[in-house]
């Protein structure tokens, strides 16, 4: 048995910016999240200049997905997705078990910087993708945009999908994100009376949080400002940071996969290929004479015998 990661009383150790908070009661079955990301989140907004309703609810999905990866125990990513036929088609946060996280959204068209998640998604669906390494197939479960933001469309899932009571306030501006999770343990005790007490009790605490507590707090001030007559304890935080996995070997892989005549064709037309990473905006230029190289060692490769040694 895996042992219990070392619990600390809350006001003891200050938690910085770009990590992720667990806590769990003492007094109930309910276990806590709590997420701010800062520099993980410029990271993001340096690379694309969005749309300010569409950055804060990017922001928002950012934080979701961070928290919601922090649910699940597997070595591989979890992604977040939402997709419409409204102003904004994509927008997809992927957050890993090396504790990276790195966003994109997609749009056409000017959008209001007053506009809701309806106005800018309308009926939209929502996709979380959970890929395990080593397994054969991705889980993924799937639902549509309900309620009046991204947190009531999460809140929906777990309550239809997972059949968990789950409570999520997310909260985004040009300067950071922030994040609160609770949801009540899945076991059978949760059917008894004095459980369902506790989540509503707890729960209606977190509901007076605002949104300039959540992006302004640190976590064990905002957790004891909540929750201060219940028996709270926090694991060691977890640092996130910003990454991106595209490389120019990646690129170069994806050319392969074009084949040589219509590589050549695009030198022919456009004088080069280009190759835009929509997650970082990292630009892969290749010339004629890359593309012939890249042709010529992937022939080579493919030709030469498979030997022991």
């Amino acid at each position: 048995m895996t042992p219990i990661p070392k619990l600390k009383e809350i006001g003891i150790t200050a938690v910085k910016s770009d990590c992720l908070q667990r806590f769990i009661f003492d007094n109930a079955a309910i276990r806590g999240e709590w997420v701010n990301l800062q520099e993980s989140w410029q990271e993001v907004l340096n690379r694309r200049d969005y749309p300010q309703a569409l950055r804060n609810v990017l922001g928002e999905m950012m934080g979701a997905a961070a928290l919601l990866a922090a649910t699940v125990k597997i070595t591989g990513r979890l992604v977040l997705q939402v997709r419409s036929e409204g102003p904004v088609s994509l927008m997809m946060v992927e957050c890993t078990s090396k504790d990276t996280l790195r966003a994109l959204a997609q749009w056409d068209g000017e959008i209001a910087d007053d506009a809701s998640l309806t106005d800018m998604m309308g009926g939209g669906t929502l996709a979380i993708t959970i890929e395990q390494e080593g397994a054969k197939q991705p889980y993924q479960g799937v639902v549509s945009l309900q309620g009046v933001n991204l947190a009531e469309t999460l809140e929906n899932y777990f309550e239809n999908s997972e059949q968990l009571a789950t409570k999520i306030w997310l909260s985004a501006n040009e300067h950071n994100v922030a994040g609160l999770f609770l949801q009540q343990l899945p076991s059978e005790e949760n059917q008894r009376e004095d459980a369902q007490e506790d989540w509503f009790r707890i729960s209606q605490l977190a509901s007076t949080i605002t949104d300039e507590e959540l992006l302004t707090l640190e976590s064990e001030t905002l957790l004891h400002r909540l929750f201060h007559e219940e028996q709270v304890r926090l694991f060691e935080p977890t640092d996130l940071r910003f990454s991106c996995t595209c490389s120019r070997q990646r690129v170069e892989e994806t050319i392969a996969m074009l084949g040589q005549e219509e590589a050549d064709d695009i030198i022919v037309t456009e004088g080069e290929i280009e190759v835009a990473c929509e997650f970082c905006n990292q630009h892969y230029t290749f010339d004629k004479v890359d593309v012939a190289k890249l042709f010529n060692d992937t022939v080579a490769s493919a030709s030469e015998p498979n030997t022991l040694h």
